[in-house]
Formats: structure tokens, C-alpha cells, sequence
């Protein structure tokens, strides 16, 4: 899915249709990696604004990446900001309105065991295993968007995936 150099100088220019044809082609990813950083309770309003904000900062895109991976790391970079600005990460709500017993009691799907286990790892870990798993996006890309060497982004994929396996571990799955 590529966004083209014409589509991006007008929308630049203020044209509204480019303008939907960017946020059509984009929306559905920026909303998923958004998802999974801000959980789903904010996601939408969190992305609503970023699409905000990557018009409002589109005369400052200058074309040494891809325009998909400038959008990416605004969204990593606001997501994370939201989340700190609300102190998400650290009062998240989740561990306090469930416990591990009701997690049992309930049986809840595997995947919402993933989600919760996915919402405690760290926001930042969180972004790039979105990246990496979520958007199958290469680790040259990550470290684009993320600001960090490759080397770098191989070590936190590392660290957030056993993070998880911590976090899966301590809901009690098995595997």
C-alpha cells in the first residue's frame, strides 16, 4: 500500500479528497498499531487525532522515507505520548478491575488472555511488536519509525516477547 508523492503535495496544498484517500489507505493500520498501544478503550479517539495531527504536519514530511513509515511514527510517538499523559501504563485500570481469579472463574477466550497480557508489557515494547507482528513490518522500518539502531529493535522485539510469555505465565495460560 503505497501513498503517492502526488496524492501527499495535494493534500498538502489542503486538497480534501487527497486528503480521504490517504486516511482511507491508512486508517485501518494506524487504528490497529494504535489498538494495541492505547488498548481499546481510547483507540479511536487516539487515532481520530493522530490523522489530525499527521495533516496538520504534512508540509513538514520531507520525502526521506516513506510516507507510510512518517505516518507510523507519528502514531507510535503520539500513542505513546497519550499514554503518558494519562499515565495509562501505570494505572491501567485492568489489574485492579480483574483479578487472576476471575480471569480463571471466566475462562475468557485466549485471545483476551493475549490482549491483557499484551496491555501490561511496556507501551514502547508494546509498539514494536505491534510493528514487527501486527504490520509485518521489516526491522530497517521499525528503527525508522521508532527512532533506534536495527540492532536495537531486534533486542526489544526479544525483550517484549518474553515479556509476554512473563505476562501470559502469570494469567495462568500453559504453553
Amino acid at each position: 500500500m503505497s501513498v503517492h508523492d502526488e496524492i501527499i503535495k495535494l493534500a498538502k496544498d489542503g486538497d480534501r479528497e487527497a486528503q480521504r484517500e490517504i486516511y482511507d489507505l491508512l486508517i485501518e493500520r494506524v487504528h490497529r498499531l494504535v489498538g494495541r498501544i492505547v488498548g481499546n478503550s481510547d483507540v479511536d479517539d487516539v487515532t481520530q487525532d493522530i490523522f489530525i495531527n499527521v495533516f496538520a504536519k504534512l508540509s513538514s514530511f520531507r520525502h526521506d522515507s516513506k510516507f507510510t513509515t512518517w505516518v507510523h511514527r507519528l502514531a507510535v510517538n503520539d500513542a505513546l505520548q497519550h499514554l503518558r499523559r494519562r499515565r495509562y501504563a501505570t494505572s491501567v485500570g485492568i489489574e485492579s478491575a480483574v483479578t487472576n481469579e476471575k480471569l480463571l472463574s471466566d475462562q475468557m477466550e485466549l485471545k483476551e488472555i493475549v490482549d491483557l497480557a499484551f496491555a501490561r508489557i511496556d507501551p514502547e515494547l508494546r509498539s514494536i511488536l505491534e510493528l514487527k507482528d501486527g504490520q509485518k513490518l521489516s526491522y530497517l522500518e521499525i528503527a525508522d519509525i521508532v527512532g533506534v539502531p536495527i540492532g536495537t529493535v531486534g533486542s526489544r522485539l526479544n525483550r517484549a516477547r518474553r515479556e509476554l510469555h512473563d505476562q501470559l505465565t502469570a494469567l495462568g495460560w500453559e504453553g
